[in-house]
């Protein structure tokens, strides 16, 4: 056997999208979030379940790092090779994700920081069930950034939406029939894969249990499906009422997720 026999268990590079997506077994961060938009090289150890890839991911603010999909073990052989490790906290890179569970890999053999925290990948290739208050989802423009940002700051402080911060974003909003004033807004835009991808979800606080949350949800996602054949979005791990309404609206979830930020 030679080193790039994935039967050996040694460490290889991997050059483009279809190795990679080979590697995992078509796991669908690297089909969805990474797909297309694969930056060679990532490396891998055997292939999923049993082994480990790792790949370059981009923050869904769109800061260069890395994430690593498989088992605990190969996720220790693949950091333990020089090169990897190398390549992991070298050029632009400055996050790395891996498997819940296996942050300890990384942090006896890596130098990072404490910033950083659990979060869940969701996707979904079905179109949701219709969803009461779609028919009030508007779109946003650009002349509207500074006030979904202030709306965002007050009734969803710690969320990673920016509205209109980088090309290819969408914005939606549902406006209060009255005075106009934001109930909700929410936005996306696409991953490396090019699959739209949800963020800044976000209610007023008064106005939250109408189900506007679900109404923004389901406009995106079927927007999303109809014109991607996908959907994805990042959650906050702690965040049960949100879960509860993304694996309702028929997401799944595809990678649970312990990221940190380098020192």
């Amino acid at each position: 056997m030679t080193p790039q026999d994935p039967g050996t268990g040694a460490v290889r590079v991997l050059t483009d999208a279809a190795e990679a997506t080979a590697a995992t077994g078509d796991h669908p961060v690297a089909v969805l979030d990474v797909g297309a938009g694969f930056v060679a090289p990532g490396w891998a150890v055997g292939n999923l379940p049993d082994g480990a890839v790792a790949l370059h991911r981009r923050s869904d603010h769109g800061v260069p790092g890395s994430a690593v999909l498989g088992s605990r073990e190969a996720l220790a052989t693949l950091l333990d090779d020089p090169a990897v490790r190398a390549w992991v906290t070298g050029g632009a890179n400055r996050h790395v994700s891996v498997p819940r569970g296996c942050i300890d890999v990384a942090t006896s053999r890596l130098d990072l920081g404490e910033r950083g925290g659990e979060w869940d990948w969701l996707w979904t290739t079905r179109s949701p069930p219709q969803v009461r208050g779609e028919d009030r989802v508007v779109e946003l423009d650009p002349t509207a950034r500074d006030e979904a940002e202030a709306f965002l700051a007050h009734h969803s402080p710690t969320t990673h939406g920016q509205p209109f911060a980088r090309p290819g974003q969408r914005w939606v909003a549902v406006r209060d029939p009255g005075d106009g004033a934001l109930v909700a807004v929410g936005g996306c835009e696409p991953s490396q894969a090019g699959t739209p991808t949800l963020a800044g979800i976000a209610v007023a606080g008064h106005r939250r249990g109408e189900g506007w949350g679900a109404a923004v949800t389901a406009r995106l996602t079927r927007d999303a499906v109809a014109t991607t054949g996908a959907c994805a979005l990042g959650m906050f791990a702690d965040n049960d009422v949100a879960r509860r309404l993304y694996l309702r609206l028929g997401f799944t979830t595809g990678m649970e997720w312990t990221s940190r930020w380098f020192a």
